[in-house]
């Protein structure tokens, strides 16, 4: 065993140019500058300290300064830190505090999650103080710190397993809700299924820990944001990739946070479309990847443009994105340049020093960690160039009533809820949810501005739908339908949805009155619109909506091919998953409307339950993300649930879609096994596994009942993580310690929650689904279809389980060639 690198012990390491072996843009050098030793931990975040050293974190271990080579040359230099605070995934150095988030509680470093502050003095470090607890953990917990440009404010960003503690104040105003005009399907695996809004935030607090404010909210699981040189904030939120093929799939996304915003995450089929008035647009979706790091260019030493962009770190797909901003109105436009790219550097976080030099470092999760560098060796000027980007007075203005109400002019934020810029009617309408009083809705009544009509409208729903109900709607029923463009008829259907989504389903006279207003334009000729009237008329029993919408989904075009081949290719078995989902790529548009005709309740007429059912077997021999065929089963469930006595009879057979058993017929294996360990697997594995039986692999990795619960390939289950990427990423010994030693790091999208009710029982499951204050859990990890129910009112404890609900020890029956039959296999060899 490696000895544990003890305090003030330094190691070295020499400077290596990798510019050649990876894809530079042109006129930068790319340098390894220290290979982290196995004993240093994988490192996930990185700081400047007063004296222009770095300070690493590893995810699970220590802090380490690190001196880095000059750029003349000669050596890194690394030491362990004397800080009794680890498993930090984010650090910042601020006039002599170091700020550590800690997410990662270990045997090492068992300390409560949240920001710590530690000052360093002359005479060592100070005691660590917990400045903001903050009830995090796994890989959607706390994550990172920033400084504001004024130096006034530091910003915590998280992700959406992270319960936001009480705050001093909260820029969205506190009346967000889940906003499902239909029922809403969790994630058929139950990843996030009792996670609801406000999801992931991020909130900023004095420096000296206190005033803790919300920002903004909705976001799935940004890691980081920056200040864009012209002061505004942006964050690079994650996609689901469970998702892909869906008509709720959100690609990775860069956002411009501005205060109150809402970015629209919700669980399972629930995430908003982009265009949703209420919630702000994306400036760049990027596409499927792992968001970890976002910093400034401002200080790099580089061209202008490059001082100008911000940083996008992608771990998956191994890219650093520069993101060229050009201001638009009140918000951006950008476009997106690959720095660095390349399979091989699962990117985890990045820094410029005061020197101008990006370094960045590699690993998290475990693997092989490094640290890098980026400079510009080019001919172009790297004079500081502050860039000069102009201000935008109505946004500020919108910006200070939202964080200050008792500075709002309300004549202005009326008038600017009309704006033609979406960013300012969300700020506008941000603005008038953080007013004392509803006051203005008096306006309501008699305002003729369709965009104010509408804002307005959805601001009043989201305060008190209940008591404005009746003004509500009849500001809606004045405007002309017929005459409004398409993204106002979206944003009319948006506002009507939310008065019943939060006061309650319409009479049958509001019902009449709506359908006479809108039933004639089903079907559009647009397709967002479509699918939005989709949404509405079937939620409104529509006379004819099924027959409509089997005509649209007739029609409907394939899915226009995703830009992302150059990109997946980056990481073979990752991206090979995607590309076969490409390849097949499910129909979008029609799972959308499948998924609103589940809504509507028999009877149905003659032969379109047939054509639905019909359409159901089409979808269902396309290929998507992990949780595809989960949601196709329960949204055909959920349509014959739907029907009539007779028509369930008559399509009982239609139900449930053909079942993958994938416990039948399985492969024998030979034996005889033996207690398998990881320094045992890991010398099986260096005697060779090139050359072994393909077929051998498949049949050992279906009989380990591997394939019960992971995806391989096109092979498996979808309970565990998709086994497909392991190559290239994870080690043998990585690979040897999860079948080992599965509870070792339990992945937070896959672990089982430890539940204890009153009566002092335990269940331990999978929370698939929140109905009716019941948590419904599945407890069989190899058969989620097995439930149980448990009532939120009888828990006394719902925590994470730190045992994982895979077995330990599943290779213990293989003999050595079988089980390098299923390392060949794993590692594609």
């Amino acid at each position: 065993m490696l000895p544990l690198l003890l305090l003030g012990q330094v190691c070295v390491a020499e400077v290596t140019d990798q510019t050649a072996k990876f894809n530079v843009a042109a006129g930068f050098k790319l340098e390894k500058i220290y290979d982290v030793k196995k004993e240093e931990g994988s490192w996930v975040a990185l700081t400047e300290d007063g004296k222009g050293r770095l300070i690493a974190a590893d995810q699970y271990g220590k802090l380490y300064r690190v001196k880095p080579a000059p750029l003349t040359g000669g050596e890194t230099k690394v030491e362990a830190l004397d800080i009794p605070v680890g498993g930090a995934h984010g650090l910042l150095w601020h006039e002599g505090m170091l700020y550590i988030v800690v997410n990662e509680k270990g045997k090492e470093f068992p300390v409560e999650s949240g920001v710590w502050m530690v000052k360093e003095t002359a005479d060592g470090w100070e005691a660590p103080k917990l400045a903001i607890p903050v009830k995090a953990g796994g890989e959607h917990g706390v994550h990172s710190v920033v400084l504001s440009p004024d130096k006034q404010w530091i910003y915590l960003v998280t992700g959406n397993f992270t319960a936001l503690p009480a705050v001093t104040d909260s820029f969205p105003a506190k009346i967000w809700d889940e906003d499902q005009l239909l029922p809403r399907n969790p994630d058929g695996n139950g990843h996030a299924a009792n996670i609801f809004a406000p999801g992931g935030w991020i909130a900023r607090f004095k420096p000296d820990g206190t005033s803790l404010q919300l920002v903004s909210m909705g976001q799935r699981n940004t890691y980081d944001v920056a200040f864009h040189q012209s002061g505004e904030l942006f964050s690079y939120d994650a996609d689901m990739e469970w998702d892909f093929g869906m008509p709720w799939y959100r690609p990775t996304r860069i956002m411009h946070v501005v205060p109150g915003a809402e970015m629209g995450w919700r669980n399972g089929t629930g995430k908003w479309p982009e265009y949703y008035e209420d919630s702000i647009a994306p400036v760049l979706n990027i596409g499927p990847g792992s968001p970890v790091g976002l910093l400034s260019g401002k200080g790099f030493k580089a061209p202008a443009k490059y001082q100008h962009a911000i940083y996008a770190f992608d771990w998956t797909f191994a890219t650093i994105y520069a993101v060229h901003l050009t201001p638009k109105g009140a918000s951006f436009d950008a476009t997106k340049e690959e720095l660095v790219a390349g399979a091989g550097l699962p990117l985890t976080d990045g820094i410029i020093t005061k020197d101008g030099t990006m370094y960045f470092a590699t690993g998290g999760r475990r693997t092989s960690s490094a640290l890098w560098r980026v400079t510009y060796t080019g001919a172009e000027p790297t004079a500081p160039a502050p860039g000069n980007f102009p201000k935008n007075a109505d946004r500020d203005k919108l910006a200070g009533y939202t964080i200050d109400p008792k500075t709002a002019n309300i004549e202005e934020i009326w008038k600017l809820l009309g704006s033609e810029e979406r960013t300012l009617r969300f700020m506008a309408k941000a603005a008038l949810e953080r007013l004392p009083d509803t006051s203005w809705s008096v306006k309501l009544k008699t305002e003729q501005n369709v965009s104010r009509m509408i804002a307005a409208s959805i601001a009043l729903a989201r305060i008190d739908a209940k008591t404005n109900r009746d003004l509500i709607l009849g500001a809606l029923h004045r405007i002309e339908w017929a005459v409004i463009p398409t993204h106002q008829k979206i944003n009319w259907l948006r506002a009507a949805g939310l008065v019943f989504m939060r006061s309650g389903e319409p009479t049958d006279a509001e019902k009449a009155k709506l359908l006479a207003k809108i039933d004639a334009s089903y079907p559009s000729t647009e397709r967002f619109l479509n699918y939005e009237l989709a949404r509405m008329l079937c939620y409104l029993q529509a006379p004819g909506v099924v027959a409509r919408t089997l005509e649209i989904m007739d029609k409907e075009p394939a899915p226009e091919p995703e830009p992302w081949a150059e990109l997946i290719s980056r990481n073979g078995r990752y991206g090979g998953d995607i590309s076969r989902m490409m390849e097949d790529h499910p129909p979008t548009a029609q799972i959308h409307y499948l998924y609103c005709l589940r809504a509507v309740k028999g009877p149905w007429k003659e032969g379109e339950r047939q054509r639905v059912f019909a359409w159901f077997r089409e979808v269902e021999k396309s290929k998507g993300g992990n949780s595809f065929g989960k949601f196709m089963i329960r949204i055909r469930e959920q349509v014959y649930e739907n029907g009539t006595a007779e028509e369930k009879r008559i399509f009982a057979a239609d139900a449930k879609a053909p079942a993958q058993n994938l416990m039948a017929d399985l492969p024998n294996i030979a034996g005889p096994g033996k207690a398998w360990t990881v320094d045992e697997v890991v010398k099986l594995a260096e005697s060779g596994l090139e050359g072994r039986d393909k077929k051998k692999g498949e049949n050992m990795y279906r009989a380990s009942l591997c394939a019960a619960c992971h995806r391989f390939g096109a092979l498996g289950g979808s309970q565990g993580p998709d086994l497909s990427n392991l190559a290239g990423r994870f080690s043998v010994k990585d690979i040897a310690e999860a079948i080992i030693e599965p509870s070792k790091v339990i992945s937070d999208q896959y672990g089982f929650h430890a539940i204890t009710t009153n009566d002092g029982k335990m269940t331990v499951g999978k929370i698939l689904e929140e109905k009716d204050e019941v948590l419904i859990i599945a407890n069989n990890p190899f058969d989620y279809a097995q439930k149980v129910e448990v009532k939120r009112s009888d828990i006394k404890e719902n925590k994470l389980s730190d045992v994982s609900p895979m077995p330990a020890g599943m290779i213990n029956r293989m003999n050595p060639e079988e089980l390098k039959d299923l390392l060949a296999y794993l590692l594609g060899k």
